[in-house]
């Protein structure tokens, strides 16, 4: 049996983030599941070509050309594909990609799997080039579609799948999590080209060391926020990898790739005190010379001095947290599970630590009126926060946010694929979406021009930027930080990209 996985071209805005790829772990961690049941995939990840942007229609294409895919396909020759769909305004690109697989060979099956497969299957079936569609957790319902195929038995009633049957989509009964997750080998990287992720010009564009690397030490968020859609794959349950097994991949990963700082992409990596304070202590143990930090975001609910204390021991730096809004009102709306008193708190404490301090908030949800924005606007300002990013709320499907937006009508042209989080083109009940485009721009304007004027006390300037200073190390970063704030070029849509 030959098995290829393959991650496709994007076709979009560049300031959506298609050109700033990450490591394909879904992909990787399939690979790897599937060697250790003995068979030999390989992975095609399109986008790892990022240098070759192409113009399609108006749109920029990220990544290998249909042509290159084909020939790749008929190098390898498989017999099952299994395409990533992360998200539903790329749904095109992996139906063109299924489109190419039936072209080489119509007897190959195609195998689709990811967030937007996980959230919408239906969808995904709608193409004809599609045979089967992955519904959460991939791993063992891919080795199962894999184990059946090879053996030629029938497809139909594999859980966690979804058929087509005649004119009808059947949707299979949801398969069990996985609950030891040291059970499942790491991402299968050697199958990937790892030189082309380390060496991408924005592999540490904000960050303190280099190469950095992203890293998964659990799955699944316990909280039910109305914009995350990671539920549909992981459903509402947190399961962790041991932390010896997490620091055994860190310092694999450190010492065969010279990884040197690490990007924790958990949901809720420290939902567990007694876990988390372990994998700090098995790092200091190790003495494993290391930066990390917390792009996806930290649950601000789940964090105290001591915690955050050990977690800047162990080679912690940056905490990024999803404070969203600065009204209370928005808060319980969204279901954050948190209040912006212990928001403060948080930050203070990381403040007094030397632990620098970035929060992600939100505007434009559906109901939301100009003076939750302007609190928003007003307490990321005020907080004590050094960076803060400002997205406008997308209704992504299999989420709640999404059903609110249609149920008010907010979606009557279907979801729009040059929309993003950074150039909205969705309405709310309270703007258009040209008005929140400037609210967002208003946002970035007023916090750096803040920032840069309390810059002029002395105290406020040492507290933010100077007390974090202990080494030539920190004061490199402390000047490339600086810099970019003023540039603003730590965001995106912000930054040129050479064509």
């Amino acid at each position: 049996m030959k098995i290829l996985l393959i991650r496709p071209s994007l076709t979009g805005n560049l300031s959506s983030g298609i050109y700033t790829i990450k490591v394909p772990l879904n992909l990787a961690y399939i690979a790897g599941y599937l060697e250790k049941k003995g068979y030999k995939p390989e992975i095609l990840d399109c986008l790892a070509y990022y240098e070759k942007i192409q113009d399609i229609d108006g749109e920029k294409r990220v990544g290998l050309s249909d042509k290159k895919i084909e020939e790749k396909i008929r190098e390898i020759s498989p017999d099952i594909v299994g395409l990533s769909c992360s998200y539903t305004v790329y749904e095109k690109d992996s139906f063109r990609v299924s489109k190419i697989v039936k072209k080489v060979n119509k007897k190959i099956l195609v195998v689709v799997g990811g967030a937007h497969s996980s959230a919408n299957p239906k969808s995904v079936l709608k193409s004809k080039d599609i045979d089967i569609a992955v519904i959460g957790e991939g791993e063992e319902t891919f080795f199962d579609i894999v184990k059946n195929f090879d053996k030629k038995r029938k497809l139909k009633n594999i859980k966690g799948t979804a058929i087509r049957q005649g004119k009808k989509i059947k949707i299979n009964k949801p398969r069990e999590f996985i609950e030891n997750l040291d059970d499942i080998p790491f991402p299968a990287r050697h199958l990937l080209p790892m030189e082309k992720y380390l060496n991408h010009p924005e592999n540490a564009i904000a960050n303190m060391r280099s190469p950095t690397s992203e890293i998964i030490s659990s799955r699944g968020c316990p909280f039910n926020c109305i914009f995350c859609s990671i539920k549909t794959v992981w459903g509402n349950k947190w399961r962790a990898r041991s932390a010896k097994n997490v620091v055994d991949e860190v310092e694999m990963l450190n010492k065969k790739y010279k990884i040197k700082e690490f990007r924790f992409f958990d949901d809720n990596l420290t939902w567990d005190k007694k876990r988390i304070m372990k994998m700090c202590d098995e790092i200091i143990k190790r003495k494993l010379n290391i930066k990390w930090d917390t792009p996806n975001g930290v649950a601000i609910s789940t964090l105290d001095e001591e915690v955050l204390k050990k977690m800047k021991q162990s080679g912690y730096y940056r905490i990024v947290m999803g404070i969203e809004s600065g009204s209370e009102k928005t808060l319980r709306f969204i279901r954050k599970p948190h209040k912006l008193e212990k928001a403060k708190e948080v930050i203070k404490i990381c403040n007094k630590l030397g632990i620098w301090t970035w929060s992600t908030f939100v505007i434009g949800f559906p109901y939301e009126k100009k003076e939750d924005i302007e609190k928003t606007i007003d307490f990321a300002k005020k907080s004590g926060l050094n960076f803060a990013t400002f997205y406008i709320a997308q209704p992504y499907a299999g989420t709640e946010l999404y059903d609110i937006f249609d149920k008010e009508g907010l979606l009557e042209k279907g979801l729009d694929k040059h929309s993003s989080v950074v150039h909205t083109q969705y309405d709310t009940l309270n703007f258009k979406a040209e008005e929140l485009r400037k609210l967002h721009q208003k946002a970035y304007q007023e916090f750096i021009k803040y920032k840069f004027i309390s810059f002029l006390n002395p105290l406020t300037f040492y507290r933010e930027f100077l007390n974090r200073i202990k080494s030539f190390e920190d004061l490199k970063f402390v000047v490339k930080m600086f810099s970019k704030l003023w540039k603003k070029e730590y965001l995106p849509s912000e930054r040129k990209i050479k064509n």
